[in-house]
């Protein structure tokens, strides 16, 4: 099997400051394709925001961060899953009076 050249990851610093990627930044700042960021979005269930009268989708900055954790130690993406499974077993929805 031929070795794909990876992506080169965006220098750091270029995206300091942002509270928000949209897919190509995220992408750029991950050096991973759209196709692949779109896969971690949904695997990871990454809830996408979307601001009035604008028509791109964006990722908060610590989504983004955490898309990168889970690629450098991927199994902590079931560890984390877990945990937030955990945590809405443990804090049930109070009772509407």
């Amino acid at each position: 099997m031929a070795k794909v050249p990876r992506i080169p990851k965006a220098p750091t610093g270029k995206y300091e400051g942002k509270a928000f990627l949209d897919y190509d930044e995220a992408s750029d700042y991950l050096g991973i394709k759209r196709t692949t960021l779109y896969h971690h979005v949904i695997d990871m269930e990454i809830e996408t925001h979307k601001f009035k009268k604008n028509t791109r989708r964006y990722l908060a900055m610590a989504d983004v961060k955490r898309i990168e954790k889970v690629m450098e130690e991927p199994w902590i993406a079931e560890e984390s899953k877990e945990k937030e499974e955990e945590k809405a077993v443990e804090s049930p929805e109070p009772e509407a009076a």
